[in-house]
């Protein structure tokens, strides 16, 4: 018996088609490349037939990938109804959010949200929690979130995720650091300072990420963890005990004897924000939080 259709791979499938790219695809979907093309050698299989030539001058669509494509948008669609118009007979009415935010970021940058979302659901209250993506994504799989704002690159398969902004990176360091005059600096200005990184294990796509540029640059310096309160992290830097990278929107947080640089690199080094919700659970209330969010991060013009 050949497995059933899932629809985490029509959609997988559907943004391969329309991108003609895995690479491009893995990145709409804010997935690596290798489970993808599992997913879709999967429904391949599951079809018994190939939907996409691939060679040199690309991936193009089979005669039945073509015609498997309007199959599955028409599928996607109409689980989206189904998923719209059933709730259960007299169930009450929605009167909470529960948002997770990064703490990557400043959230700060997420103090209009709760005020806005009510004038549009004037019954619903927003609850947000500030915690780490990766315990954001594990929430969402939970039922704990709703909804939640997370830094990608993220493991977040089995989720739908948006993407709404960049945050580059910038060097904090002590005042009296020798790149202190400079008004840009690399970070192999840093390369001779301890060094202040996060733990694998809070994003490891993101990590991961960080390793290939660091390895590519030679930039190899002595390493120490972290700390999980930003104010402390401030206070070590200040301190003159080593240096970090942070998210340019965290520049809010002032602290006596730490400077912010510009890096050469902040752009490669940003941190994508995206909104995360449950594939399929797009209530009217979760819809309108999303849609929020995005019109709040879209570029001007």
């Amino acid at each position: 018996m050949r497995n059933p259709l899932k629809l985490r791979q029509l959609q997988y499938f559907v943004a391969v088609s329309e991108e003609l790219s895995f690479r491009r695809a893995a990145d709409r979907l804010f997935i690596t490349q290798p489970p993808l093309s599992r997913q879709i050698k999967m429904l391949e299989d599951s079809l018994g037939t190939r939907l996409f030539e691939r060679n040199r001058q690309g991936v193009r669509l089979t005669d039945a990938g073509s015609r498997f494509l309007l199959d599955a948008r028409s599928l996607i669609r109409e689980s989206e109804q189904v998923f719209g118009r059933f709730q259960p007979p007299q169930a009450p009415a929605r009167t909470e959010l529960n948002v997770g935010i990064t703490s990557v970021i400043d959230t700060g940058l997420f103090a209009w949200l709760e005020s806005a979302f009510v004038k549009r659901f004037p019954g619903t209250r927003v609850t947000v929690k500030r915690q780490h993506s990766s315990q954001c994504i594990r929430d969402l799989n939970r039922g704990n979130l709703d909804v939640a704002v997370i830094g990608l690159p993220s493991h977040a398969e089995g989720l739908t995720t948006e993407h709404l902004c960049d945050d580059p990176m910038v060097a904090c360091i002590p005042a009296g650091h020798t790149a202190a005059k400079k008004r840009q600096v690399s970070v192999l200005d840093l390369a001779h300072d301890k060094f202040f990184w996060f733990d694998r294990k809070l994003n490891p796509a993101y990590y991961n990420h960080c390793e290939k540029l660091f390895e590519r640059w030679g930039f190899r310096p002595e390493r120490t963890p972290e700390p999980s309160d930003h104010h402390v992290l401030l206070g070590l830097i200040a301190d003159g005990q080593g240096v970090a990278l942070i998210p340019k929107s965290l520049k809010a947080i002032t602290r006596k004897g730490v400077l912010y640089k510009n890096l050469e690199e902040g752009e490669q080094l940003c941190i994508k924000l995206g909104v995360a919700y449950r594939v399929g659970e797009i209530s009217p209330p979760i819809a309108a939080l999303v849609s929020l969010l995005k019109e709040q991060f879209k570029p001007p013009g």
